[in-house]
């Protein structure tokens, strides 16, 4: 932290070739410059000492800058299971928080951790003097989680939050996702569809499969589930026109599968699928386009939003994108 008054107005003012007065204006909050100007000013007063960041916090809660115009220092932790998607997440978290010459540090979380284990990191790495924490999907373990988000910091909970969780939370929506390709699935003519994935260990895995069975019912069809590792054998049971496959990790797998059992897709049996991107070595897949950088970036202004608002109400935001009509749906 800065020592108040290592550096003078007049000193401030030959460094950024900025009138005292504009620099005194911008210290205060009164109007008459730019947010580019002020936010110079800021981060010049806090490297130089004059404010300190306690000071330049303050005046972020009093609405004098957007958001604070220092670097601050952010903890972004996730689990093993998330790390297929961290560049997605990184990249739009790195964008955004970038802009402001923020800090970001990654950690993968050992979910098996004991409560005495997790208290050597959080005071291994000084996580009670970051700025914010961001806590990314796929953290398996309630208890860990729940440790998490009672630290007191600034928290994004970027997955769908538990209830009473009261954190604000950014998730890209795999919900409306099904949705879309379950009606992709259906306007092709498609009325036998079979659902692929985990349904029980994560809250997105729970809300996809409840988001397909809302989806078929609302449109009168039967339901059809299976998980991965009995695909082949629910297959041949139902025969589906259609597989829907919820879960990123099992769509190589299943699209393996029914070729190798001489099943032609689309010809055979279409399918979509929701993967975090387009997969090497497969035909361009229907789906729905899941918005993970994009949730990232969203995330990091949520979490600058709330640490110059701290006392509004929790938010959440779902970011959806479009159904990309890719070659693996075909017309009955």
């Amino acid at each position: 932290m800065g020592r108040r008054k290592a550096a003078t107005l007049e000193d401030l003012s030959l460094e950024l070739g900025i009138s005292v007065q504009t620099i005194s204006k911008a210290l205060r909050g009164r109007p008459g410059m730019s947010e580019e100007t002020r936010g110079r000013i800021l981060r010049a007063a806090y490297v130089r000492g004059y404010l300190s960041t306690a000071q330049a916090r303050e005046m972020a809660r009093q609405g004098i800058a957007p958001y604070p115009s220092i670097r601050l220092r952010f903890i972004f932790v996730q689990s093993h299971q998330s790390l297929n998607y961290n560049r997605l997440l990184t990249d739009g978290l790195e964008e955004r928080f970038g802009q402001f010459d923020h800090q970001l540090e990654r950690y993968v979380l050992d979910e098996d951790w004991t409560d005495p284990q997790f208290q050597e990191w959080v005071q291994q790495h000084n996580i009670l003097h970051a700025d914010g924490l961001l806590i990314a999907p796929r953290i398996r373990s309630s208890l860990i989680e729940n440790k998490l988000l009672s630290l007191p910091l600034a928290k994004t909970l970027i997955n769908y939050p538990k209830p009473l969780s009261q954190v604000d939370s950014v998730v890209w929506d795999v919900q409306e996702a099904i949705y879309q390709a379950v009606d992709a699935l259906y306007a092709g003519g498609h009325r036998s569809i079979l659902y692929v994935g985990d349904a029980h260990s994560q809250r997105g895995y729970v809300l996809r499969r409840q988001a397909f069975d809302e989806a078929m019912n609302d449109r009168g069809l039967p339901l059809m589930h299976t998980s991965a590792e009995a695909f082949l054998d629910s297959y041949r049971r139902f025969r589906p026109t259609a597989v829907l496959c919820g879960i990123d990790e099992d769509c190589s797998r299943i699209y393996e599968a029914l070729t190798g059992a001489g099943v032609s897709i689309p010809k055979d049996c279409s399918m979509a699928a929701l993967v975090n991107e387009q997969p090497p070595g497969l035909p361009l897949l229907s789906r729905p386009q899941l918005l993970i950088k994009e949730t990232g970036f969203e995330a990091a202004d949520r979490m600058l939003w709330r640490i110059a608002h701290p006392h509004q109400p929790v938010m959440h935001s779902r970011i959806t994108g479009s159904f990309l009509e890719g070659s693996t749906i075909a017309e009955i």
